[in-house]
């Protein structure tokens, strides 16, 4: 099979197409021939050098795809030949075959085309977990989520629609009109005000109940001085560094404040099995009916892959960027 390789540590046009023997499935898994990928952060990080695949999984880059089922392994009942599917991998989506958890996907939805249904599983499992796993957003009267034009927050403010809370992110330039299309209730230019200047003005000096972040350190503090007392930041990311200047930890105890980290990819494969089962039966009816809908800003060949790494490492794009594979028809 075809598949992307890469110069370790290297940039982006040092992707190139590269060859190696199609996987088998295992035990509980299934052999999917790829028609669409997902891209994510992590790809780029991967490709640079700094974000291994956990321990057994493939090299290959890529953590989400859509296609059809050519082989299924021992211990799988659920699926069959034939079966058009999404889901996530440890890794290895940017290929022609690809080896998948039976427990991590899920049919692909018949209204969907291939690169909607590869731009689903990343984003709406890590949304899911942020706010309704890790988080609890039961309850809650506000939340701010950060890079709210990105893959997460575009899936995020969608999970969030039927809630009856206030939905606010941060955003500059275009994107920020995007964001109040897809359902923020407002959207902070992180690069004109201060965001924690503007949660206090919104909520009264209360602060929001809760935050996803996915910037790091040059966050911190205002985001622990914008959260409520017993508000929660859920860490998805540190895009803007990890290192922090001294700073005041006494809000944290004050204010009872929750603050834990998270990644998705270093999870076990027990724990995404439940979380995909858990997220299907909230909206595995959302997908069906379209509610749910993940905007792919563009859709490259995948030999291309070095245009999508480029356009994502310049922050200017919105939703998900999706890699599609041509078929024979």
């Amino acid at each position: 099979m075809r598949f992307v390789n890469y110069h370790r540590a290297g940039p982006s046009y040092d992707l190139f197409m590269d060859q190696r023997d199609r996987p088998v499935p295992g035990n509980g898994e299934v052999l999917v021939e790829v028609y669409a990928i997902g891209v994510n952060r992590a790809d780029l990080l991967q490709r640079r050098g700094q974000y291994p695949p956990p321990s057994g999984a493939s090299d290959i880059l890529g953590l989400e795809c859509s296609g059809v089922i050519r082989e299924v392994g021992a211990q799988v009942e659920q699926w069959t030949l034939g079966d058009e599917v999404c889901g996530l991998v440890d890794g290895g989506a940017y290929a022609e075959y690809c080896t998948m958890d039976a427990g991590m996907i899920w049919r692909k939805p018949d209204r969907m085309t291939w690169a909607a249904a590869a731009a689903l599983p990343e984003a709406y499992l890590t949304a899911y977990q942020a706010l309704f796993v890790l988080m609890d957003v039961t309850g809650m009267e506000h939340v701010l989520i950060h890079a709210a034009a990105s893959g997460v927050g575009s899936a995020a403010v969608q999970l969030l629609k039927d809630r009856d809370l206030r939905i606010w992110g941060t955003a500059s330039g275009a994107k920020q009109a995007y964001c109040l299309e897809s359902g923020f209730h407002n959207v902070i230019d992180y690069k004109k005000e201060s965001f924690q200047k503007k949660i206090m003005e919104w909520t009264d000096g209360s602060g929001v109940d809760g935050i996803v972040d996915f910037i790091g350190a040059p966050y911190f503090r205002d985001n622990i001085h914008s959260l409520s007392i017993d508000g929660t930041m859920i860490m998805l990311g540190m895009l803007g560094g990890i290192r922090l200047p001294e700073i005041d930890l006494l809000p944290i105890i004050t204010r009872r404040l929750k603050i834990q980290g998270s990644t998705l990819r270093s999870r076990s494969r027990k724990y995404k099995r439940e979380l995909t089962a858990a997220f299907l039966g909230q909206f595995g009816k959302h997908l069906e009916t379209g509610i749910l809908e993940p905007y792919v800003f563009e859709i490259f060949d995948w030999t291309d892959v070095h245009k999508a790494h480029v356009l994502m490492a310049s922050n200017k794009s919105r939703g998900k960027l999706v890699l599609k594979i041509p078929r024979p028809k």
